[in-house]
C-alpha cells in the first residue's frame, strides 16, 4: 500500500524533472558542440560563398555579353547575400563578446549556447542554398535595345492620345484581333504614341518580345526585314526576300507572344512577303500599323481601326502654352495666344511649328498672324488638313528672309528623310544668284549657315546625325512642296515618286526649279519645253541611263544644274551647248565624253567634277574667268592631269579650289615649263581664300613666291609623298618629305604664313629635321593637333618655342628612332603659360625615349587628359610624385610594350614620397591600361598605396613582375572592368582583401591579345600607334 502511494506521488515529480530537464539539457548540447556548431556553419558558408561567387561570375559575363539573368538566379543571389551578410555579422559579433567577456564566465556562456543554437539552424538553411545553387543556365538572350526616348520633347496624354492609347492596349489584349491598324492625320503623334505603346508593353511584360520599325513612303522591303531581324537579333545575310522572309517567320514562331509596330505605312502591304506571321499561323504575333489613311487600314486587312485624333481645345492650349511659354498669360497676349492656337486645328505639329514661330515676338506679330489665320484660303494636301498648310505656311511666310524663305523650300527638293547637305544648298543658292549683298562663296555660306539654324530654331528643319547636313520633317516637307508648286515660286520636287517617265506638265511655262531623284525612270524624254526653268537637280542613282541630246533644248534658261549619276549613263556634254547663261555646273560621279565643251561655258561661276571620269584636258578652263570655285576632287581623266601654264592665272576670279590630289604636278623653280604650271600660278590668286591641294615637289616648301596674296583663310595642303592614311579636314598640312630634306634651311614666305593659320600639322618621314623651331615659325596661335611621324628629331621643341603653341590639344608622336626628349625646358621662365589647352599626349614607337617632360613647371599639363606611351622601350619611368599630383584631369593613361619601364611613379632623389600617401593622385582617372610591360614591378616606387576614386577600367596584360597593386581601400568604388591573365591574378598580393574581392567580381579574363586596342574601351587607339614606318 505504502509502495504504490509512494509511485502515485514519485511519478509525477519524475515527469515533471524530466520536462525541467531537458531545455537544460539541450543548452548543455548547444555549449559543448559549441565549436563544432559554429566551425561547421563557417564551411558550409565558406563553401556557400564559393558556389555564389562562381554564379555570379558567370551571371556577369552574361550582363556583358547584353545577357539577362533569369529570375531565379537574381533571387538565389539575393538570398545568399543576406545569409552570408547575416552569418558574418553574427560571428563578429561573438568574437567581440568573446574578448569584452573573458573575465566573466556567464554571460560568455550564455552567448555560446545561443550562437550554437543559431549556427545549427543556420546550417540547414546554407545547405539548402547550397542544393538550390545548380543552375542549367543562368541567363537567356537580352531584350533588343529599349526604345527610351520620343521623337518630340512635348509628349503629354492628352485626352485623344489617352484614348486611343487605351484602345491600342486593349486590342492587345484581345486574343482575336491580330492586326490593328492606328490612322490619323500627319503630324498628329502617331509615332510618339507607338513609342509609349513600346514603353508600356514592355513594362507590363505583356510581350516576349517588341519590334519597332519605320516602313516609309518608299517601301524598302529589304531594309524593313533587316530591320525587323536585327531588334530580335537576328542577322540575315541572304539577297532572296522569300528566304529572307523565311527566316524571320522561323524566328518569330519561336517566341509565344511578340509585338511587331510597323509605323509610316503608305500603301497595302503584305506580311507574308515582309516574313510576319499572323492568324492561324501565330496567334501569339500581334502586328500595330500606323498610317495617315483608313483605306490603308482596310487594304491590310486590320481587324480594329483606331483612329488618333486631334488634340481638343483645352489640350491645344496646354501644348501650345508648353512650346511658347507664359508669355502667353501676360494680359496683352492671352486672349490673341488662345485665339492662334484655336486657329492651329489642334494638330500638335502645327501648335509646335507656329508656337516656335511666334515665341518671344511682339503683339503686333501675334496680331498679324491671327489675322492670317482667320482670312486666308488654305492649300490642300494630301495626308494634311487645310489648317495645318496654312499654320506651317504661316511659320514660312514668318521667315524674316527671302533668302531663307528660298533656302526652305529648296529643302523640298530633296528626297523625304534625305540628308540635306548644307554645302549644296550654298551652291544651289549661290549659282542662282538668290543672294543680293553676298559678292563671294564664303559669304554666301556663312549666309546659309545663319539661315539653316533660324529655320532649325523654328522647328521647320531637323538637325542630322550626318555632318553638316540637316532633315526635313516629312509633314513639313509636304506643306513645303505645297508651298512651293504655286506658280509664284515654281517648284517642281519629284523625288521618291517612283515615276517610271517623264510627262511634261500642265503649268511648265510657270516651273522654274525642278527635282529629280531616286525615281525609277530610265530615260529622259527628248526636248522638253520648261522656258523659265533655273535650277534643275537630278540624283539618278542607277536607274537613269540615258539623257537625250536635245534634252535641254527647252531650257535656256537653265542657271543651275546638278546631276549626279553612276559611270554607266549616256550623257554628253555637248548636250549642255544651248545653255547660254549657266552659272552653277555640278557634274559628280558620271562619265563624261568629249569634256572639251565645258571651255565653252564662259558664265559658269561655280563648276564641280567631283568624281567623274572624264575625256578631258585642264586647258579647257582656262577660258571659264568667272569661275569662283572649282571642285575636281577624285576626279579621274583618260589623259594625264596636269595644268599647262596660265590656265589657273587665267581664273582670276576664283576663291574656292579644290583639287585634292587629282593634280600632283607642280612647277616650283623659276625656269619655265611649257606643259606644267607652276604653283605660283595658285598661290597669287587674288580673290583665292579656299585651296585643297597635292603638291608632290617638296621643293616648294623653302620658295618664295613674289606675288603670294595671304588671303588664304581655308586649306588642306599635302606636300611630298602621298599620304593615304590621313583625312584631309580644314586648314591641315601634312608634310610627307621622305628623305634627308636640309634643315633649318627656311621655309618660303608662303609656307610660314600658312602654317601660322595651320590648325592640324603632320610632319612625316623628315629625316633631315631635329625639333619643330627649326620651321623658324614666328607662332602657331592656331595649331590645335601636331603629329609627327618617322622624323629624325632629338626633341619636340626647346627653350620658349613652346609658349607658341597656346591652342595644342594633342601632340601624336610615332616611329622617331632618335628622339630623347619630348619636352625640355631647362632654364626656362615658368612663370609663362605654355601648353594651357594640352588634353591628349600620343607616343609610339620610340626606341631612345629616355625622358617625357624634363625642366618643365609640372603645373603647365594640369590640362592633360589623355597619355599613350607604345614601344618605348629605353623609358624607365612615366612621372615623377609632382608631376602625378598635378594630373588632376587625367582620365586615360595607356601604357604598351615598354620593355626597360619598372615603375610609373618615381620619385627624384629631392622629392619627398611620403607627402603623396595622404594625398589623392590621379583624382579622375577614369581608364588604365597596362601591357608587355615585363620590367614593371610596382607602380609607385618606393611602394605606397593611392586611392583612385574614378577609376572605371583596368587592364592588366604581360606584366609578370607586377606582384601587387597600389590600389587602397577606396580605389575600386567604381571599377566596371578589370582584364587580366588569371594565372597572373591568382598570384597577386593584396594587404586588404576587399581589394581583392571587388577585383574579382570585375575580373575578365585574358588568355590572348591581337591588338593592344583589345584592352581599352571601345577599341580606341591612336590611329599613329597602328603605323609603320614605310
Amino acid at each position: 500500500m505504502a509502495t504504490a502511494i509512494l509511485g502515485i506521488l514519485i511519478t509525477p515529480i519524475v515527469e515533471i524533472a524530466k520536462c525541467l530537464l531537458r531545455p537544460i539539457e539541450r543548452r548543455i548540447g548547444y555549449i559543448v558542440h559549441y565549436h563544432k556548431n559554429v566551425r561547421g556553419l563557417r564551411n558550409e558558408v565558406k563553401e556557400l560563398v564559393k558556389i555564389r561567387d562562381a554564379i555570379r561570375k558567370q551571371a556577369d559575363e552574361a550582363l556583358r555579353r547584353g545577357e539577362t539573368i533569369n529570375f531565379a538566379v537574381e533571387e538565389w543571389l539575393k538570398k545568399v547575400d543576406e545569409i552570408v551578410s547575416d552569418v558574418e555579422k553574427k560571428l563578429d559579433d561573438q568574437d567581440n563578446v568573446k574578448i569584452s567577456y573573458e573575465s566573466n564566465c556567464s554571460p560568455h556562456l550564455r552567448s555560446r549556447c545561443k550562437l550554437s543554437k543559431e549556427a545549427g539552424e543556420k546550417m540547414g538553411m546554407v545547405r539548402e542554398l547550397q542544393e538550390d545553387g545548380t543552375f542549367s543556365s543562368v541567363s537567356h538572350p537580352g531584350p533588343p535595345p529599349g526604345i527610351d526616348q520620343t521623337l518630340a520633347g512635348y509628349f503629354e496624354a492628352f485626352e485623344s492620345t489617352k484614348l486611343a492609347m487605351e484602345q491600342i492596349m486593349a486590342s492587345l489584349d484581345n486574343d482575336q484581333l491580330d492586326v490593328v491598324g492606328v490612322y490619323g492625320m500627319g503630324g498628329v503623334g502617331k509615332t510618339t504614341l507607338m513609342l509609349e505603346v513600346v514603353k508600356q508593353a514592355k513594362r507590363n511584360q505583356k510581350f516576349d518580345e517588341v519590334v519597332l520599325t519605320t516602313v516609309s513612303q518608299n517601301l524598302d522591303l529589304k531594309r524593313l526585314q533587316t530591320e525587323i531581324a536585327e531588334q530580335l537579333g537576328l542577322k540575315l545575310d541572304e539577297e532572296s526576300l522569300s528566304v529572307r522572309a523565311l527566316r524571320l517567320v522561323t524566328r518569330l514562331k519561336l517566341e509565344k507572344r511578340v509585338l511587331i509596330i510597323l509605323d509610316d505605312v503608305w500603301e497595302r502591304l503584305e506580311l507574308v512577303q515582309v516574313g510576319i506571321p499572323h492568324g492561324a499561323e501565330h496567334r501569339g504575333c500581334k502586328i500595330v500599323v500606323t498610317t495617315r489613311s483608313l483605306d490603308v487600314c482596310n487594304d491590310i486587312d486590320c481587324k480594329s481601326n483606331i483612329n488618333v485624333k486631334i488634340l481638343n481645345e483645352e489640350d491645344s492650349w496646354k501644348l501650345f502654352k508648353m512650346v511658347v511659354g507664359n508669355m502667353v498669360d501676360s494680359p496683352a497676349l492671352h486672349s490673341i495666344s488662345e485665339e492662334v492656337a484655336q486657329e492651329c486645328g489642334g494638330l500638335p505639329i502645327a501648335l509646335v511649328t507656329l508656337g516656335r514661330a511666334l515665341r518671344n515676338k511682339e503683339k503686333s506679330r501675334w496680331e498679324e498672324t491671327l489675322r492670317a489665320l482667320r482670312i486666308s484660303k488654305p492649300v490642300d494636301i494630301k495626308g494634311m488638313n487645310e489648317k495645318v498648310v496654312l499654320c506651317i505656311k504661316l511659320s514660312f511666310d514668318h521667315i524674316r528672309s527671302e533668302e531663307g524663305k528660298m533656302c526652305f523650300l529648296y529643302c523640298c527638293l530633296f528626297p523625304e528623310d534625305h540628308d540635306i547637305k548644307v554645302e549644296q544648298l550654298v551652291l544651289c543658292l549661290m549659282g542662282e544668284g538668290l543672294f543680293e549683298d553676298v559678292d563671294t562663296v564664303e559669304e554666301g555660306r556663312i549666309r546659309v549657315h545663319a539661315i539653316i539654324d533660324s529655320l532649325k530654331a523654328s522647328c521647320l528643319l531637323l538637325g542630322s546625325t550626318t555632318e553638316e547636313c540637316v532633315k526635313m520633317h516629312d509633314v513639313v516637307r509636304d506643306a513645303a512642296i505645297s508651298i512651293a508648286s504655286s506658280n509664284v515660286h515654281g517648284f517642281m520636287a519629284k523625288s521618291n515618286s517612283n515615276l517610271t517617265n517623264w510627262s511634261r506638265p500642265r503649268n511648265s511655262n510657270h516651273v522654274k526649279r525642278i527635282s529629280l531623284a531616286v525615281n525609277n525612270i530610265s530615260k529622259f524624254p527628248y526636248q522638253i519645253e520648261y522656258p523659265i526653268l533655273l535650277t534643275m537637280l537630278v540624283i539618278s542613282g542607277t536607274s537613269l541611263v540615258e539623257i537625250p541630246n536635245d534634252f535641254f533644248m527647252g531650257m535656256k534658261a537653265l542657271k543651275v544644274l546638278y546631276l549626279s549619276g553612276n559611270l554607266d549613263m549616256n550623257f554628253s556634254l555637248t548636250s549642255l551647248r544651248c545653255i547660254r547663261n549657266l552659272k552653277m555646273l555640278c557634274l559628280e560621279s558620271m562619265r563624261l565624253e568629249d569634256a572639251s565643251v565645258i571651255g565653252e561655258m564662259t558664265t559658269l561661276e561655280i563648276l564641280s567634277l567631283r568624281g567623274s571620269i572624264l575625256h578631258f584636258s585642264p586647258k579647257e578652263i582656262r577660258t571659264l574667268t568667272n569661275l569662283k570655285f572649282l571642285d575636281l576632287t577624285l576626279m579621274y581623266a583618260c589623259c594625264d592631269l596636269t595644268f599647262p601654264p596660265s590656265v589657273i592665272s587665267n581664273l582670276s576670279q576664283l576663291e574656292e579650289l579644290y583639287l585634292g590630289r587629282s593634280f600632283t604636278s607642280w612647277q616650283v623653280d623659276e625656269l619655265q615649263c611649257e606643259t606644267v604650271a607652276n604653283l605660283a600660278e595658285v598661290l597669287s590668286l587674288e580673290h583665292l581664300t579656299t585651296l585643297q591641294i597635292y603638291i608632290s615637289n617638296h621643293n616648294c616648301l623653302f620658295k618664295d613666291f613674289a606675288n603670294y596674296r595671304q588671303n588664304l583663310k581655308t586649306f588642306s595642303i599635302e606636300v611630298g609623298a602621298e599620304s593615304f592614311n590621313y583625312h584631309l579636314t580644314p586648314n591641315v598640312v601634312i608634310l610627307n618629305l621622305r628623305g634627308n630634306i636640309e634643315a633649318p634651311k627656311p621655309l618660303g614666305n608662303w609656307a610660314k604664313a600658312v602654317l601660322q593659320k595651320t590648325e592640324q600639322l603632320y610632319l612625316l618621314q623628315w629625316e633631315g629635321l631635329q625639333n619643330v623651331e627649326q620651321l623658324h615659325i614666328e607662332d602657331f596661335n592656331c595649331l590645335a593637333s601636331l603629329e609627327i611621324h618617322s622624323c629624325s628629331i632629338n626633341t619636340i621643341s626647346s627653350s620658349k618655342f613652346l609658349e607658341k603653341f597656346v591652342c595644342l590639344q594633342t601632340i601624336h608622336v610615332t616611329h622617331c628612332l632618335e628622339l630623347k626628349e619630348i619636352f625640355h625646358c631647362n632654364g626656362l621662365n615658368h612663370e609663362k603659360l605654355m601648353l594651357p589647352c594640352l588634353e591628349k599626349v600620343h607616343l609610339v614607337h620610340l626606341p631612345k625615349l629616355i625622358s617625357i617632360w624634363r625642366g618643365i613647371n609640372p603645373s603647365l599639363f594640369q590640362n592633360l587628359q589623355h597619355i599613350v606611351v607604345d614601344g618605348c622601350s629605353k623609358l624607365l619611368k612615366l612621372l615623377t610624385p609632382t608631376y602625378a599630383e598635378v594630373l588632376r584631369r587625367l582620365v586615360r593613361l595607356d601604357l604598351y610594350n615598354c620593355e626597360e619601364m619598372a615603375t610609373i611613379i618615381s620619385s627624384d632623389e629631392k622629392e619627398d614620397l611620403a607627402t603623396c600617401s595622404n594625398k589623392i593622385l590621379l583624382p579622375q582617372l577614369h581608364t588604365l591600361v597596362l601591357s608587355n610591360l615585363p620590367e614593371i614591378a610596382n607602380f609607385i616606387q618606393p611602394e605606397i598605396l593611392l586611392d583612385f576614386p574614378s577609376l572605371d577600367w583596368l587592364a592588366v596584360y604581360s606584366c609578370p613582375k607586377l606582384k601587387r597593386l597600389p590600389f587602397g581601400p577606396r580605389s575600386l568604388c567604381r571599377l566596371r572592368k578589370f582584364k587580366a591573365e588569371r594565372t597572373w591574378f591568382d598570384d597577386l598580393e593584396f594587404k586588404y582583401e576587399s581589394v581583392k574581392t571587388h577585383l574579382e567580381h570585375c575580373f575578365q579574363e585574358l588568355e590572348h591579345v591581337d591588338t593592344d586596342s583589345d584592352l581599352g574601351p571601345n577599341g580606341e587607339i591612336s590611329s599613329l600607334s597602328k603605323m609603320r614606318p614605310s
